[in-house]
């Protein structure tokens, strides 16, 4: 865990649905806020009745305590009912107990801890500290079983993309271009997509902001895209699911087209294939990844793709080559501009891409 440094101890307040560093720290997945405490002594989970006997049977903690029970003492103290304040106030009243109980004086923070928490720990005197981000820098270097869960998400992705091009590939082709399904009903992005959720959820997995786009939305990286399929024009398909199980991500990006493609857009998905070869071969521990990304800048710059702004818009390759994945989509390490030594056990995307507007994207 983390290096109190000087502090008596570590504390989260959030939920584990959204704060991967709070479902990293405990293991226990709750859609509602809870607190984390870690001191030298022990690990602490201080949460509501309502998810108190499964957060004992589930949580990676030392002691799973009763935030009612904490709430209590403090309202005896003030002279209160415990159920007289909103839950949030009761919250914080109890962890104050806590806190007193353990002897807690002074706390690290993460940089996006609830203003509202430190404000009430503040004005009881109590210091709090900001930790350096990232809070759990070993996250990054995946244990087996966090490998295995990526893998198990990947598989779902995997399975949703070979419906997707399945559905693109049997397509039939109307008189105006659009790809028109089995039923006889033109393919549409939020069809699509919608059929990649259902493969998703066969798998216990979700889909959220899945990106199925065609032609010049593919242009804008994280547009989802809308609207009829088109013969002749590149489809960006995007799957990035997470695993109900273990909250772990997967991440895959495949780019098709139905038809014919123009000898540019060959050209622009050959560029892209390259780039990504190029950084598979050199990905491997005690590496810069953003030496990587350069290597495929000049690459696309020799192939002829530049990349600047043009009518007002970025085009060419303006992302990064590719990021971490683990419980969260976006993770260290980057393989982009800023430098970052990749390390044994971390779980790296590579994605490089090519947008131009009138041709497409490419990812």
């Amino acid at each position: 865990m983390l290096d109190l440094d000087g502090t008596d101890a570590l504390l989260l307040v959030g939920d584990s649905e959204r704060s991967a560093d709070m479902l990293y720290a405990t293991g226990f997945s709750a859609p509602d806020p809870f607190v984390f405490l870690q001191t030298n002594r022990a690990n602490y989970l201080l949460i509501g009745d309502l998810e108190l006997d499964r957060a004992r049977d589930q949580a990676r903690v030392d002691e799973v305590l009763s935030l009612s029970r904490y709430d209590r003492l403090a309202a005896d103290r003030l002279d209160e009912a415990a159920d007289e304040e909103d839950y949030p106030t009761r919250r914080y009243r109890a962890l104050l107990m806590l806190l007193e109980e353990l002897k807690v004086r002074s706390m690290k923070v993460p940089a996006d801890f609830p203003v509202g928490a430190a404000d009430i720990l503040r004005q009881a005197g109590l210091r709090l500290e900001v930790a350096a981000e990232p809070l759990f820098a070993h996250r990054s270097r995946k244990q087996p079983v966090e490998i295995d869960a990526v893998v198990q998400a990947l598989v779902a992705a995997e399975r949703g993309m070979k419906r997707a091009i399945e559905i693109i590939r049997s397509a039939a082709v109307d008189s105006q271009d659009r790809l028109v399904g089995a039923d006889g009903q033109i393919l549409t992005s939020q069809g699509v997509r919608r059929l990649i959720h259902q493969s998703l959820l066969a798998d216990d997995c979700t889909g959220q902001h899945t990106i199925v786009a065609c032609g010049e939305d593919g242009c804008d990286p994280h547009q989802q895209g809308s609207g009829p399929l088109l013969a002749g024009q590149p489809i960006i398909l995007d799957i990035f699911p997470r695993s109900e199980e273990s909250g772990y991500f997967g991440d895959i990006t495949r780019t098709v087209l139905k038809g014919e493609a123009s000898s540019r857009q060959r050209d622009l998905y050959r560029a892209v294939e390259e780039g990504q070869q190029l950084a598979l071969e050199r990905i491997r521990a005690g590496v810069d990844g953003s030496d990587i990304h350069r290597a495929i800048e000049a690459l696309f710059t020799d192939r002829g793709f530049k990349t600047g702004e043009r009518n007002g818009r970025m085009q060419g390759f303006f992302h990064g080559t590719g990021h971490g994945l683990g419980l969260e989509i976006h993770e260290a390490p980057s393989i982009g501009k800023r430098r970052d030594i990749l390390q044994v056990g971390q779980v790296v995307t590579v994605e490089p891409g090519l947008y131009y507007q009138g041709l497409g994207g490419v990812r």
